[in-house]
């Protein structure tokens, strides 16, 4: 194909997108009425535990007011959240149309896997195969499997196995996932052109999916036909947990506050081309040539949340990123031991990126600042719940700042719940669940405090894997 009638199918596809429906108007309505009523009832709680209706009968404990300040430090974090729920309406999303043509470089789709689920990783592998069959043209995409041991598959054109030698050392001493994905750079006979698209080995996909990736992929090549010193983008999308069953209830509704994460900070910073928080390692879309110059080997930084590393990285050299809005399904932790180490592992990793000299200055600062939010988290929540049991004096600016704070944190579980979870089960299963989503945020923020207590406690040394192949009843 020609480069003018590649920038012209280009285009058309572009403006079909752009020629979507939009949602009905009490579709909207309904949305920001959620939004309105959450502020609200953030506003009227603060008013009900202020000083107006709890007056000390003294002059107001200052020490006790002090203290209370700690309630505005997750403030920031709630507030740029809820903006981007106002900005970016969750459900305001445009089909993508089948694809019609292959992309100039082929989609490599590397699952990462240490090989110890081998059902697991044939059962997703499989599905993948078949989506990728049924919806890229021939020769366009190639599934990647990059394991520690062998796996039972049968490799073909379309299906390759890449095992990372026990010996296996690279100069820096990249070790984990980093590791594996450092030596799928040289041991994958991926074109530079060629795109990566990173999963984990529990990561599923639809059929939407790849057709979303593929947009994205060539709106980046009609850019780079156009210009040639353009950069490619790093795209991501959304991540939701257990669509194909929940084992753990806790956990799963638990984990409804990652999907409104997504939808908030994460997609914030990259409709703004940016990675201030770093990003996920799967469900990323990245042109092999850049992954390649950037590589995994940056040391113990940048071993135990090498995705987040990696995009502070490339933020640094000047690359920019996307929002893909589609969505990819992985599994939540099954057990709370799991979801614990899990967070852990997050919060340790993070610190090791803030801390490390390789970073830009002005990255470091904003992850930071987020890190030092995360880290005093456990303190905030249990200043709320003291206050709700045992109300005390609070100058009404303070409290109703807090509720409100409060209030936008509730609101990430609520976003994440009705984005994740299928009202197709049954009405009454969805509202029985909505209500224990909404009931158990105290535990919840129990459950997210003990990792951040855990990893102060014993910071992460190793890459901990939750258990992720289980008979789902």
């Amino acid at each position: 194909m020609s480069i003018n009638a590649a920038l012209r199918t280009s285009t058309l596809e572009l403006r079909a997108i752009a020629q979507t429906p939009r949602p009905r108007k009490r579709v909207y309505a309904g949305y920001y009425m959620l939004l309105v009523l959450l502020t609200t009832i953030g506003v009227l709680y603060g008013w009900y535990f202020s000083d107006l209706v709890f007056p000390d009968p003294v002059s107001p404990p200052w020490l006790l007011v002090a203290i209370k300040l700690f309630w505005l430090v997750p403030a920031p974090y709630a507030l740029l959240n809820f903006y981007s729920f106002l900005r970016y309406p969750v459900f305001v999303r445009a089909e993508p149309l089948p694809v019609t043509f292959g992309p100039r470089g082929k989609l490599i789709f590397r699952y990462v896997s240490r090989g110890h689920n081998p059902h697991l990783v044939a059962e997703v592998v499989a599905e993948a195969y078949a989506t990728l069959q049924a919806e890229m043209p021939p020769d366009s995409w190639r599934v990647e499997v990059v394991v520690d041991v062998p796996q039972p598959l049968t490799e073909d054109e379309y299906l390759r196995v890449i095992v990372v030698p026990p010996d296996y050392a690279t100069e820096n001493d990249a070790r984990y996932k980093a590791r594996a994905l450092h030596y799928a750079l040289s041991a994958s006979d991926a074109t530079p052109e060629d795109w990566i698209i990173h999963l984990d080995e529990e990561t599923r996909f639809t059929a939407d999916t790849v057709r979303a990736i593929a947009a994205f992929v060539r709106r980046e090549e009609r850019a780079m036909l156009k210009s040639s010193d353009y950069m490619p983008r790093i795209g991501q999308g959304i991540i939701r947990y257990n669509r194909s069953g929940i084992v753990n209830l806790l956990t799963a509704l638990a984990d409804s506050i990652r999907i409104g994460d997504d939808y908030g900070r994460f997609r914030l910073q990259f409709e703004h081309g940016a990675a201030w928080f770093g990003m996920h390692g799967s469900f990323v879309v990245v042109q092999n040539r850049l992954e390649a110059a950037i590589g995994f080997d940056h040391g113990p930084a940048g071993n135990i949340t090498e995705d987040a590393y990696f995009a502070l990285i490339a933020r640094h050299i000047g690359v920019r990123f996307a929002f893909i809005h589609a969505f990819m399904d992985e599994q939540s932790p099954y057990s709370l031991k799991d979801f614990a180490a899990q967070r852990r592992r997050w919060f340790g990793g993070l610190w090791l990126c803030v801390l490390s000299p390789y970073i830009a200055a002005r990255d470091r600062l904003i992850l930071g600042s987020f890190m030092a939010m995360w880290t005093v988290a456990p303190l905030c929540i249990g200043l709320v719940y003291l206050n709700i049991f045992i109300p005390t004096g609070t100058p009404v600016w303070l409290a109703v700042a807090g509720g409100v704070s409060f209030m936008y944190y509730v609101a990430l579980y609520i976003i994440g719940f009705i984005s994740n979870f299928d009202r197709r089960m049954g009405w009454g299963r969805y509202f029985w669940l909505l209500l224990l989503q909404i009931l158990l945020i105290p535990i919840f923020s129990v459950m997210e405090a003990s990792g951040v207590i855990y990893g102060l406690i014993k910071p992460p040394k190793d890459f901990y894997i939750v258990q992720k192949e289980r008979q789902v009843a």
